[in-house]
């Protein structure tokens, strides 16, 4: 914990109800490392690599990690407010049972990511590229997909309320009964009149 105070990179330790408010961690690292019942409020992860790391129970009202890398990541039980992770790159990476509010991923590289059992109010992956990224059991309240390029996104398993930039989601996968929710919008997107 010291070394992490001091130097921002913690190497294969275990950090558990712990309180990291206001601690500046950008550019700093975590590799190996397990975070369980710690809480992140306004915690300075900006520029900082997460790595080979599993995390429990963490609780982020306000996540800043902007350019931030992570890979094979794997995030349980959580539940984050606003998560600004806008030009991160991000591979491995499973979220699993957590809730969350806004999640900023504008401009970020997303490669293998999977969403499993997980409720997101608002998923902004404008000018996203998205490569093998699936979603399992999820509800997602706003999706703004505007200048994203997606490819094996599958969406299939998400229930989506409402969608902001359709054309970001050629290269995505629905199901027929998500094709027929979304006719409304893409009838509006596309212009078309339609009458009984």
């Amino acid at each position: 914990m010291k070394t992490l105070e001091r130097t921002g990179q913690a190497d294969r330790v275990l950090l558990e109800d712990v309180d990291l408010t206001g601690m500046d961690l950008s550019g700093g690292r975590l590799t190996e490392s397990r975070l369980r019942s710690v809480t992140l409020s306004d915690t300075d992860l900006s520029a900082a690599s997460v790595l080979e790391s599993d995390w429990e129970r963490v609780s982020s009202p306000h996540l800043k990690a902007p350019r931030s890398t992570w890979r094979d990541v794997s995030i349980e039980g959580s539940r984050f407010g606003v998560a600004e992770l806008y030009d991160a790159g991000i591979s491995g990476l499973v979220l699993r049972g957590c809730k969350l509010d806004l999640v900023n991923l504008r401009n970020a590289v997303l490669t293998d990511v999977v969403f499993e059992h997980c409720t997101i109010t608002e998923l902004d992956i404008s000018g996203a590229r998205a490569t093998r990224v699936r979603f399992s059991d999820c509800t997602i309240g706003t999706l703004e997909a505007s200048g994203a390029r997606l490819k094996d996104v599958d969406l299939r398993g998400a229930q989506l309320s409402r969608i902001v930039g359709l054309a970001g989601l050629k290269g995505a996968v629905i199901s027929e009964e998500q094709l027929v929710e979304l006719a409304p919008s893409l009838a509006q997107h596309l212009g078309l009149v339609v009458t009984g």
